[in-house]
């Protein structure tokens, strides 16, 4: 019972890749400027149950408190470069494991 498994590749070519991850940069560089001001469902239940204060202890920790990078004074460059150090560290995080599973192999 020796049988193989077939392989599993991602494919296409590096350009492609390389594309995808301009447009994705791109995308969430500049899109996140206008992204919505309301609150979501999470902070919207913390609103209504009435502990949406507390999150001041847990911003104090957070490396971009409210979505935004600070010591930058302009408020759309501030949220367009959180959205881009989001996708970059999503996109190291996903890639480090794909790596470490790919190894398994």
């Amino acid at each position: 019972m020796n049988e193989r498994r077939p392989e599993y590749k991602v494919t296409g070519s590096r350009r492609k890749w390389a594309v995808l991850a301009v447009l994705t940069l791109a995308a969430a560089g500049l899109a996140s400027p206008w992204a919505s001001g309301r609150p979501d469902g999470l902070e919207r239940v913390a609103e209504d149950l009435g502990f949406l204060g507390r999150e001041a202890a847990v911003h104090s920790f957070s490396p971009m408190p409210g979505y935004e990078v600070a010591g930058i004074p302009w408020e759309a460059v501030r949220t367009g470069l959180a959205g881009l150090i989001g996708a970059v560290v999503m996109a190291v995080l996903l890639w480090t494991a794909l790596r470490a599973l790919a190894r398994r192999r």
